[in-house]
């Protein structure tokens, strides 16, 4: 046969893959939320159960490394994507990633400075502080425990699953539908107050300006910036309840009095007309942030039909 004859068969190309719908990869990725969470715990508090602090830590920051690495391998089976993992699941390593949850940080350190500033001028704040060895190194480990706890929860509720729910339902109703668990999810903390407490409905509020912060950015450095620092300094350096939870306060330990409407009671800011309209300033200060410099969106690659 020449060259110049036709093939009597031709052949056709090669389909490539398409990905199962966004709800079927979402909720592949809840699995593993669930299931990680849940077995690494397990291992966590069995093998380290003499030192809780520690624990919890270590926790937080293999259920993480689980999680990340769960994720990653479903953009490449799931998603069928070929380009770079971690800037498709959030967490692009470039320069701007330091800028931005240093960004974070601060946006979380001035919102908590306000609410406390606010709290010392229309009621009052004591204080108590350690400064022995002891509470340093316990310092040392709440800063680790709560760095890790902030990538977990961005993780599970603006990370991968958050990401496929906005392509199944656009961003508003995925917003709203994790935003409303993270809330949930806090119900269990210490005199958490019930649905219908300005904690749940607080915490609702704090999950969608981190859902902003991401959507604005398309990374996670942002919001797991804004996490940490919000209970950094509420915790540790303001010595409060960080959501009803008084385990944080290792140096400084302080009391808020004034109304449960100015301080949020036992639960802490997060509970009060203060912590509400501290909230709003964040989304204020999240619009005005910088965002990522070349840093592209990625976007679903299509593999080149083969012959």
């Amino acid at each position: 046969m020449t060259p110049d004859q036709p093939l009597l068969f031709e052949p056709k190309p090669v389909e490539p893959p398409k990905a199962p719908h966004p709800i079927i990869r979402f909720l592949v990725a809840v699995v593993l939320v669930v299931l990680g969470n849940i077995a690494v715990g397990l291992v966590a508090f069995a093998l380290l159960r003499r030192h809780p602090v520690v624990a919890d830590a270590f926790y937080r920051w293999a259920t993480s490394a689980v999680l990340i690495a769960g994720f990653i391998v479903f953009t490449r089976i799931l998603d069928h994507w070929s380009g770079d993992a971690w800037e498709y699941i959030g967490l692009p390593w470039k320069r701007s990633a330091i800028h931005q949850t240093l960004i974070g940080v601060a946006i979380g350190a001035v919102l908590i400075t306000v609410a406390v500033a606010a709290i010392a001028a229309f009621g009052q704040i004591s204080f108590a502080t350690n400064f022995s060895p002891a509470a340093l190194m316990h310092f040392l480990l709440v800063t680790i425990l709560l760095i890790g706890g902030a990538m977990l929860e961005e993780l599970m509720f603006r990370g991968y699953p958050f990401q496929r729910l906005v392509e199944a339902i656009g961003p508003w109703w995925s917003v709203a539908v994790l935003s409303a668990i993270f809330g949930a999810i806090h119900l269990g903390n210490p005199n958490a107050g019930g649905i219908r407490s300005w904690g749940f409905f607080n915490t609702i509020v704090v999950g969608g300006l981190f859902a902003y912060a991401y959507l604005r950015t398309k990374t996670l450095w942002l919001p797991v910036g804004m996490h940490f620092g919000w209970n950094f300094f509420l915790g540790v350096v303001y010595g409060l309840p960080v959501s009803g939870i008084h385990d944080f306060s290792v140096v400084i330990k302080s009391t808020a009095h004034g109304s449960k409407l100015l301080t949020g009671g036992p639960y802490g800011i997060e509970a009060s007309l203060t912590g509400a309209m501290v909230i709003v300033i964040g989304f204020v200060l999240v619009a005005w942030a910088p965002k990522p410099q070349n840093d592209p969106i990625p976007q679903l690659q299509e593999p080149t039909p083969s012959i």
